[in-house]
């Protein structure tokens, strides 16, 4: 099941996958007057809220980034509202 994790203080950041970084299925930038940064991914390891998360893109893309590093704001089922 998809899991949609919401980021906070998330940096991009250039370079390959690194062990331990979860797969990001999608990366989802929302620059509003409250910006939301968000990673959807199949894993089902995602840490605890308030801890660090790391995932790389699943394939490279030619974007400037590769890995995405933050703290867990929160985490949500995509199949549930």
């Amino acid at each position: 099941m998809t899991v949609r994790v919401y980021i906070q203080s998330g940096r991009l950041l250039p370079g390959p996958p690194q062990p331990g970084d979860l797969p990001a299925e999608r990366i989802f930038i929302h620059a509003s007057d409250v910006p939301e940064f968000w990673v959807e991914t199949e894993s089902e390891s995602v840490p605890a809220v308030g801890r660090v998360v790391t995932f790389a893109t699943t394939r490279p893309l030619d974007i400037g980034f590769g890995r995405i590093v933050g703290t867990v704001e929160r985490k949500v089922n995509k199949g549930s509202r």
